[in-house]
């Protein structure tokens, strides 16, 4: 907030408190409605609203943003070209701060004024509300579609094949508190494939070849008297398939653990594997407060 405006007075006995609230404090309900009300007393025009959705805890509700776009747009209507100043500042406060955005009522004087052509001092037309406008509905229809591709059925499965997919590496990190293999288990089968496939692919086919190598492998783990959660014969008969299906693709030996399982799981959830790569890229680009940290693919 700019340090230097007289406007700010009325809240300044709220903002001059400490800003560095514990996480509890930060996603507590009720200090966080009770903070809109205190900034509301204090500058009623504000009109912030409590919000009737939840506000996950990764995600920071910044009310002394929502003062500060009032502010400046208060100045705004009394500068020279009041109307372009106006809708670019609505124009960042959208898209720079949708949840503020979403709170802040006040900012519908603003659009009413804009569209109406009122906030051209100089006697103008009403072009700049017109312009913004069409772009506000322009963002408005490209943010219904994209809500339409991330609920339909395809999106959904593929964001639960990579919660499939995380949670074998999260498996990996605590072990003990799951019955169920992890990412390494997986990679440990794959690897020993990339060291045996070729000898037993040369005298075997399909079913004979996969049966030969779960066999092969089983007596394997029981001489090294391993411990701990195992697959079942017929999951290491996936990967098998699995394997089989990509070995083309890479040096002979040198198939990666994590293509196969990424294929193995997308298969699973009938989506592709570059649905699978783009979701859970865009997850943890859009959430790297909570990214699962990646293992090691080799």
């Amino acid at each position: 907030m700019e340090k230097d405006s007289a406007e700010f007075n009325p809240l300044r006995s709220i903002l001059d408190r400490p800003q560095d609230l514990t996480e509890a404090e930060r996603i507590s309900k009720g200090k966080r409605d009770a903070l809109i009300k205190e900034y509301n007393r204090a500058v009623p025009e504000l009109r912030l609203q409590i919000p009737d959705f939840p506000i996950s805890p990764y995600l920071s509700l910044n009310l002394q943003v929502c003062a500060d776009y009032y502010f400046k747009c208060q100045r705004a209507r009394l500068e020279e070209d009041a109307g372009n100043k106006v809708a670019a500042l609505l124009t960042s406060f959208l898209e720079q701060h949708p949840l503020e955005w979403s709170i802040s009522y006040w900012k519908n004087d603003f659009i009413a004024e804009l569209v109406l052509g009122k906030l051209n001092t100089s006697g103008a037309t009403k072009e700049a509300g017109q312009r913004w406008l069409k772009r506000y509905w322009r963002r408005e229809q490209r943010m219904q579609r994209e809500i339409a591709t991330y609920v339909s059925p395809k999106r959904v499965a593929a964001s639960e094949a990579v919660w499939d997919l995380e949670l074998l590496e999260l498996i990996d990190n605590d072990p003990q508190f799951y019955i169920r293999p992890g990412f390494r288990v997986f990679a440990e089968f794959v690897n020993w494939l990339n060291t045996n496939w070729t000898r037993f692919a040369a005298e075997k086919k399909r079913s004979a070849l996969f049966n030969c190598l779960v066999k092969e492998y089983r007596n394997r783990k029981f001489r090294k008297q391993r411990q701990g959660a195992e697959l079942s014969d017929s999951e290491l008969i996936d990967i098998c398939k699995v394997y089989e299906s990509i070995e083309s693709q890479h040096d002979p030996g040198n198939v990666t653990p994590y293509q196969v399982v990424l294929n193995l799981i997308a298969g699973k959830h009938g989506v592709s594997p570059r649905l699978m790569t783009d979701v859970r890229a865009e997850n943890h680009k859009r959430w790297p407060a909570i990214r699962v940290h990646q293992k090691a693919r080799s």
